[in-house]
């Protein structure tokens, strides 16, 4: 019965881990958090923002930065003006881009460094 109730932790009533074993958790968390690649877009020093269009990727277009905030001591674009139509543009992580859908088919804008 006891076995039944400490079934779900893995270890027996109150084992405690060695220090190695700490260690050897916390690398795996660090590693983990580590290996996280981190797309916000953030602002340059300039200011000035480019993009380009992911279709027709051939030169740089400027764009006008709608709206900010401030994360972690640097400043993060939260959208920007479509090149195209003017409408605001939201950051998509999983392109990894800005979009517009306002026009007939999404436009994806990536961001130039």
């Amino acid at each position: 019965m006891l076995f039944l109730l400490f079934k779900h932790c893995g270890e027996a009533m109150g084992r405690r881990q060695t220090m190695m074993e700490k260690y050897k958790i916390q690398m795996k968390a660090y590693r983990k958090k580590r290996m996280k690649s981190d797309s916000t877009p953030y602002l340059p020093l300039e200011g000035i923002v480019y993009v380009i269009d992911s279709l027709d990727p051939g030169k740089k277009i400027p764009a006008q930065v709608v709206k900010t905030r401030v994360k972690s001591q640097r400043t993060v674009i939260e959208s920007l003006a479509c090149p195209e139509c003017k409408n605001e543009m939201l950051w998509d992580d999983n392109w990894e881009a800005f979009i517009c859908t306002k026009h007939g088919k999404k436009a994806i804008f990536e961001l130039v460094v």
